[in-house]
């Protein structure tokens, strides 16, 4: 195993306000929930719909310490994509509506599933609590001057500690009913390598069974700049 560290994309990592991000997957965001949790003192970072270039932005910008995710009509087989998805950006809440299994959810990584309907100064202390177990949120580094949803795919690979799946990230950049296709997330890398080697990083691809894995090391490691 690879054990080298590769060059750090935040110099001087410091903590910003913890603030959580909403995210919808099946319509535009309410504001209902945020007016609700705002009345118990609790502001919400961003409200935006998964898979648009605001919900890419937003992440960027923002900087979310963790992303409420609500998913009124996932079932529990997508339900498990989406939280390993959007852990990519930040650690992820589950906001569980009436009937919905929440055991899904905690397998997937969810770092709480709350109940959607729960009184609004009960459901912001608890994502209060949990907003304490996330870690800093580090400034941010120097995005290439492309689409959000580009510079999202960099912040994303480039800081990742380990390598990161393709399913993963096509289902981050597309929505869930219509992931980005393989060969247009391939596309797409590639026109973030330049910008990989402007941080001293290269990609690594491990491919096989049709799973491909991104990850960035070292320019200098023996074996780092393979290809998409």
């Amino acid at each position: 195993m690879y054990t080298q560290t590769t060059r750090r994309i935040y110099p001087d990592p410091s903590a910003r306000p913890h603030v959580p991000a909403l995210v919808s997957v099946d319509e535009t965001p309410s504001s209902v929930l945020a007016m609700r949790l705002g009345t118990a003192g609790l502001s919400l970072g961003a409200a935006v719909r998964w898979g648009s270039e605001s919900a890419c932005a937003s992440m960027l910008e923002r900087r979310p310490a963790m992303i409420l995710l609500d998913a009124h009509s996932t079932e529990a087989g997508g339900l498990v994509g989406l939280v390993r998805a959007a852990s990519l950006v930040a650690p992820v809440a589950i906001l569980r509506h009436e009937g919905r299994d929440a055991l899904a959810a905690f397998s997937a990584g969810a770092v709480n599933v709350l109940d959607r309907q729960a009184p609004a100064a009960e459901l912001a202390w608890r994502i209060r609590a949990n907003l304490r177990r996330c870690p800093p949120v580090p400034p941010p580094p120097a995005y290439p001057q492309r689409t959000a949803s580009q510079r999202l795919l960099f912040h994303v690979i480039a800081q990742a500690q380990g390598p990161v799946c393709c399913h993963d990230l096509r289902l981050l950049l597309g929505t869930p009913s219509l992931p980005l296709t393989l060969r247009a997330l391939r596309a797409r890398i590639q026109r973030l390598l330049p910008h990989f080697a402007d941080h001293g990083l290269a990609l690594v691809v491990d491919g096989q069974w049709g799973l491909v894995t991104y990850q960035t090391r070292s320019a200098d490691a023996p074996g780092a700049g393979e290809r998409p």
